[in-house]
């Protein structure tokens, strides 16, 4: 399925419903566990980030493993019998990218600042 999803050559739904949204549920699992715990999640984050040996690692593995889903969503996103589709998961690509990268910044840039 991988393969075929990197060629841009897999159904759409698949890569869609059983890649992307098992990568969602756990990461709103961690998010969810966050909130009732009383710790902000962008808090959690970036102190885990920059305080804990090894989380940075963490970090960039997670990011790999969204910007890969993204990229092949986006490739195989054509795969669609309804055209409106592809249309509408891009537009749901996109501001989900803008959203990751304005936390990475965020998260990132905080010591700095």
């Amino acid at each position: 399925m991988l393969r075929k999803a990197w060629r841009g050559e897999e159904r759409f739904w698949k890569v869609w419903w059983l890649l992307g949204v098992p990568i969602h549920v756990a990461w709103w699992f961690v998010y969810l566990d966050l909130w009732t715990s009383g710790v902000a999640p962008e808090s959690f984050l970036l102190i885990t980030v920059w305080f804990w040996p090894g989380m940075l690692g963490v970090f960039a593995v997670c990011a790999a493993l969204y910007l890969l889903w993204c990229a092949l969503a986006w490739r195989c996103s054509g795969n669609v019998d309804r055209r409106v589709w592809t249309l509408i998961a891009r537009v749901l690509i996109g501001v989900g990218l803008g959203s990751f990268l304005t936390e990475c910044t965020l998260i990132l840039a905080a010591p700095f600042v």
